[in-house]
């Protein structure tokens, strides 16, 4: 009788959490530091890291050490992760901006478009703005903004952006207005549409933006989101 072969067991790799520690600044703290021009960095190379989708962007989300910290204005803040002395994401949270001006469409409105038409600003995309009747408000006090991990594999899909909202809205409602825990964000559908989405953030409006909107090459979908 010939001896019977061993079980063979096969090893799955153990993917351990990256040490680190999430710091908030406010805006006058913010100015204070030294890191200004490595976290303007993280950020702009993260949203030049579009992932899979099929846009490209050829300008830099911000393009000044301050530009940040203006944005946040007195009431504002940033959470920051550190790995050791190294930035390796940052999330802020400031008074919630309309200032495009574009009217909100209803949620699922440019469903009707194909992506061609949506990239290319087709003339049926642009004339369907017109329409009134599928306008809606979006409302809201505050917002998350300049959410960016760095494109480091060992740093991204570990939780670090969930981590840094969440140490956002626990900072909102410790310092300023507890009563106010509905926090809004605003999003490329096709680009991190599905991550906010499976983090809790529904979808409360819609605006349409054409190619070169931030230095995109393509036109997009932007949704204002919110999470209670």
């Amino acid at each position: 009788m010939k001896n019977a072969r061993p079980p063979v067991y096969k090893s799955h790799p153990v993917f351990t959490a990256p040490s680190y520690r999430i710091e908030v600044f406010t805006q006058s703290d913010l100015l204070k530091q030294p890191f200004l021009r490595e976290l303007r960095d993280v950020i702009n190379t993260s949203y030049y890291d579009t992932g899979a989708s099929p846009f490209e962007k050829t300008g830099a989300r911000l393009q000044s050490d301050t530009q940040l910290t203006n944005e946040l204005q007195q009431t504002g803040f940033t959470a920051i992760a550190f790995a050791q002395n190294a930035i390796i994401g940052t999330a802020s949270l400031k008074v919630w901006s309309d200032a495009e001006g574009t009217a909100w469409k209803v949620p699922g409105y440019f469903e009707q478009f194909s992506p061609d038409e949506i990239f290319s600003a087709s003339s049926t995309v642009l004339d369907s703005l017109d329409d009134e009747s599928s306008n809606t408000p979006c409302e809201g006090s505050f917002e998350i903004a300049a959410v960016a991990i760095t494109p480091d594999p060992q740093y991204r899909g570990k939780g670090i952006a969930a981590s840094l909202v969440k140490a956002c809205h626990e900072e909102l409602n410790r310092r300023m207005f507890p009563a106010r825990s509905c926090i809004m964000l605003k999003c490329i559908r096709e680009v991190q549409g599905s991550y906010w989405l499976k983090r809790g953030f529904r979808v409360v409006g819609e605006q349409y933006c054409p190619p070169f909107t931030w230095g995109y090459n393509k036109g997009f979908v932007l949704w204002a989101m919110e999470r209670e």
